[in-house]
């Protein structure tokens, strides 16, 4: 099989090396390969139209976040340009890239982070609108760190005891730009969202718009429905910045890496920071920590790649509680989760296990064993190629 990946721009090289792994998982397979790199421009449609023109048939094109709404001039879609299924992966909310989703035509395979943003777009789109939607874990990045031999050999090979990485955002009044009722009815929406453990954001708006008489099956409401990125914007942002605050509480040592964090270095008693990083800086840090932190982005039935490539490297994770993590690992043997509900215990749970290496090395030996079996590149290509069969014409 020949197998086009279009890579392109992004922040600290994240879903580059994404594509980089993927690329990688295929070749072993025995596949054909080829990446177009993008990075160099945001106007894609030059270099792939050059590339297009004497590159031959593919069977698959796989690209994340970027080329779902190609069109050439002549209106013709990736697809039609090289001939075999267009599978996009979207790893942000997918509610937030609307104007992609648009453009995007029904004949890609779409594969988002989160189940209910499966649900989402049948719900707002109709089931019909896109050829194929399911859901992609992201897979671990990064290499296998060989695994310590003991606790004593764990504690001693990792100098950070608690690593945590992503950029701070500041909160801020939200709304912004939002005028009349609609006001109102997005913040009735994130009341409901925070008032539970959880729920869909596009869920939250739904419950809210129903109540007020919607008829949510009106193609004429698709606008107002599409809102719920707002509603996702601000839990994310309330509910991370309450947990920076409960962890800086707690006095663990930590070593933080991401932008724009220097407002807040004053809260922490006993931090490093060293800014932001690229990826492949982070999988390395990632190898040389004893427990990593992950907030899950708003993403109460998905994934982030952060618990899967920690445990890679051989460190344990500290989570807030994701139904998939739970069906996938052990809460309490291979992970540590929290809930959102009870931060308090989630944060004598935290000091309780960044103070305690022998289990921290025991959920990380678990969990390395889970993410090698099922959670890499290797594994995760079978759903792209699936995704790819949906649709093929």
């Amino acid at each position: 099989m020949r197998i086009l990946i279009l890579k392109g721009r992004s922040q600290y090289g994240g879903t580059r090396l994404f594509c980089d792994h993927a690329a990688a998982a295929f070749r072993r397979r025995g596949e054909a390969v080829e990446v177009l790199d993008l990075g160099h421009t945001d106007d894609i449609a030059a270099p792939v139209l050059a590339h297009a023109a004497g590159a031959g048939r593919f069977d698959l094109i796989f690209s994340i976040n970027i080329a779902g709404g190609f069109r050439d001039g002549a209106g013709r879609t990736l697809s039609d340009l090289y001939g075999g299924p267009h599978v996009l992966w979207l790893t942000d909310y997918v509610l937030s890239q609307t104007e992609r989703l648009r453009a995007t035509p029904p004949s890609t395979a779409l594969l988002l982070v989160d189940p209910t943003q499966v649900d989402a777009v049948r719900a707002i789109y109709g089931p019909q609108r896109f050829g194929h939607v399911s859901f992609f874990p992201h897979p671990a990045v990064g290499e296998a760190a060989p695994p310590d031999a003991s606790a004593d050999a764990f504690l001693a090979r990792r100098p950070i005891p608690v690593l945590w990485s992503g950029g701070f955002q500041q909160p801020e009044p939200p709304w912004t730009g939002v005028e009349g009722p609609a006001r109102q009815v997005l913040q009735a929406a994130l009341d409901l969202a925070l008032s539970v453990e959880w729920t869909p954001p596009h869920v939250a708006l739904d419950t809210v718009l129903r109540t007020l008489g919607l008829d949510l099956s009106d193609p004429a409401n698709v606008g107002a429905r599409e809102t719920a990125h707002l509603v996702d914007v601000e839990v994310r942002r309330t509910r991370r910045f309450e947990f920076l605050k409960a962890v800086a509480a707690t006095g663990v040592p930590l070593h933080i890496v991401g932008a724009g964090w220097e407002s807040q270095l004053h809260r922490f008693k006993n931090a490093a920071y060293e800014g932001p990083v690229e990826m492949n800086r982070m999988a390395e840090l990632m190898a040389q920590s004893r427990l990593v932190l992950n907030t899950n982005g708003n993403f109460g039935a998905g994934s982030h790649e952060r618990p899967f490539s920690a445990a890679l490297a051989g460190a344990a994770s500290f989570s807030d509680f994701s139904r998939y993590y739970a069906e996938v690992f052990a809460p309490g043997r291979d992970i540590e989760l929290f809930y959102w509900k009870d931060l308090d215990a989630g944060m004598t749970a935290l000091s309780a296990l960044a103070a305690d290496p022998e289990r921290a090395f025991a959920y990380a030996h678990a969990a390395q064993a889970k993410t090698l079996a099922h959670h890499t590149w290797d594994r995760r290509i079978d759903l792209i190629a699936s995704a790819a069969d949906a649709v093929r014409r």
